[in-house]
This record gives C-alpha cells, structure tokens and sequence, in this order.
C-alpha cells in the first residue's frame, strides 16, 4: 500500500518547524513501532476504529504537535492505562510544576489552581476524544505528549491554539517580517498566555 499523504502544517508552524510539525495522528505514528508491515492507513488503523465519532477524526488529523528538541526518546510503547485522563493530566501539570525553569514556559501550568487541582487547560485536555485517544496509546505516551511536545489545537476556520509546550510567540521575534497577517487571528482567549494563529 503506497504510504499515505502527510497534511501540511499551518503556514506559521510550517515557517518555525518546517517537517517536525506533524498531526497528531502522524506524531504518535513517528513515536512508535508500526503496527502493521502495509504502513499508511494500516499503521493508522490501531487508533481510528469505525465506531469513532467525526469529532476525534478530526482531532487526529487537525491537532498539530511538535516534539521538543530536548526531549527523551519516546517510552517504550504500553497500551495500557493505569490513570485515568484526569489523574494523568494533574500529575504532568504537577510535574512540571516542579521543575521551576520548565514551569515558567509551559503553556499547559497557564491559570493551574493548585488547591482545586483545575484549569481551562485541564478541562480541554480531559475531554472526549483526549480520552479515547488514551484508550488507544496508553498512559506513557499521553504523558509524554503533554510533557515533551507542543501541542496546537484546531479552532474554527482552520486556525489553532497552542495549549500545551513553550509559547511560540516568544519566537516570533525569529521571524524577519513578523508573522503573515493573514493569519493573525483575534480569538476569544481560551487560556491567558496560549498562542493563537
């Protein structure tokens, strides 16, 4: 089977990342062992099943990540789940929290009450499709997608928001014309400090 066609990044993340910005589906494809020898749709087949609802489809192909340039090597793959989304996120947002350099820039301890353990970010990241996306890689990768890569969640109109990784606006300085106009968007903020585009 021909290798399937991979979907180009939205113009600023193709300007800063170039071919590490990849879907969601792609990423954890790109982190662990192919499934199946076919490759392409076949590799795919372990995380989209055809009872899926369009809205976690849509999630794997629109959500856009970009893993870190220091991150580890990816854990070794374990479907396996032994918190639930919820206690997953609370303890990488806790992790984090502790590392004081990596706290500062990580768009996903924007607004975290420590107290009611709660955030905007928190509830996005605990919803539907997050949660069947762990059902199918396991708790190792899910924290390690929170924790070691960028995350740019899909908005109306094909635009994104970052939730999760160190603000890109602070490299679009980086940028010798500044970021396109075109794709400047004005958004109702879903978190403080998140990037929009």
């Amino acid at each position: 089977m021909a290798a399937r066609k991979r979907k180009r990044a939205p113009e600023v993340l193709w300007r800063l990342f170039g071919d590490r910005a990849r879907t969601l589906g792609d990423t954890i494809l790109a982190l662990i062992p192919p499934p199946a020898p076919g490759g392409g749709d076949e590799a795919m087949s372990f995380l989209v099943r055809s009872t899926d609802h369009l809205d976690y489809r849509n999630f794997l192909s629109g959500c856009f990540v970009v893993v870190s340039d220091d991150a580890p090597p990816p854990p070794v793959f374990d479907h396996h789940c032994r918190w639930s989304q919820l206690e997953i996120v609370r303890r990488t947002i806790e992790m984090i929290r502790s590392e004081p350099r990596q706290a500062s820039s990580n768009l996903i301890c924007c607004s975290y009450d420590k107290e009611s353990q709660s955030s905007p970010t928190v509830d996005e990241l605990t919803s539907s499709k997050w949660i069947v996306l762990l059902s199918r890689v396991g708790d190792a990768l899910t924290i390690y997608l929170l924790k070691y890569t960028s995350i740019f969640l899909p908005l109306p109109q094909k635009k994104h928001h970052q939730i999760c990784g160190c603000s890109i606006a602070k490299l679009f300085s980086k940028f010798p014309r500044g970021i396109p106009k075109s794709r400047t968007q004005h958004h109702p903020p879903v978190e403080k400090n998140a990037s929009r585009f």
